[in-house]
């Protein structure tokens, strides 16, 4: 049984997606895409991928089109992508994640880092989204508030009436 998973690589450079290809064959079944467009057919062709890695700059499609349309999709608006590309300035970046993008790195890049960030990626896809928690009581001090009130205003009730008593007594 292969428990490779599938990612599809969307970059028109040669040299960046056979150094991808290189790095991450071992821990991925890995498909190339030189332009969104041939992306976008690959994902609508019944092919699932657990992750796409994409550039920005592309050629017919951009990457920024192909995030748009992986997002819009209801069939495959939940696959994680990451985007590695040489456009990294701050608003390509805060672009990204408001399109949906789930990480974000810069060219050049360590292909390792790249390997360790789509494995992360892909982890924190399948975790199963949480319940949510039953309501918890609040801090400890906050339930027995109450019953501190009530112990304070005893004892200043009893300390009023010994003052009260005493101080009528003295000036009898």
């Amino acid at each position: 049984m292969n428990s490779k998973r599938h990612l599809l690589i969307v970059d028109g450079s040669p040299y960046v997606t056979g150094i991808l290809v290189q790095t991450l064959k071992k821990d991925f079944d890995v498909t190339v895409a030189s332009n969104g467009q041939e992306a976008a057919q690959l994902l609508t062709q019944g092919n699932r991928f657990d992750c796409v890695l994409t550039d920005l700059e592309l050629d017919v499609f951009s990457g920024f089109d192909l995030i748009k349309f992986i997002r819009s999709n209801r069939l495959l608006c939940q696959t994680p992508i990451v985007v590695l590309s040489a456009k990294s300035d701050s608003n390509t970046r805060i672009q990204c994640l408001e399109l949906g993008v789930d990480s974000f790195m810069p060219k050049p890049f360590n292909p390792t880092e790249v390997k360790v960030r789509l494995l992360a990626t892909i982890r924190r896809a399948d975790m199963p989204v949480a319940e949510e928690a039953p309501e918890r009581p609040g801090p400890v001090s906050a339930r027995l508030l109450p019953e501190v009130e009530s112990f304070w205003q005893n004892k200043s009730r009893i300390l009023f009436m010994v003052l009260k008593g005493y101080s009528l007594g003295q000036s009898a």
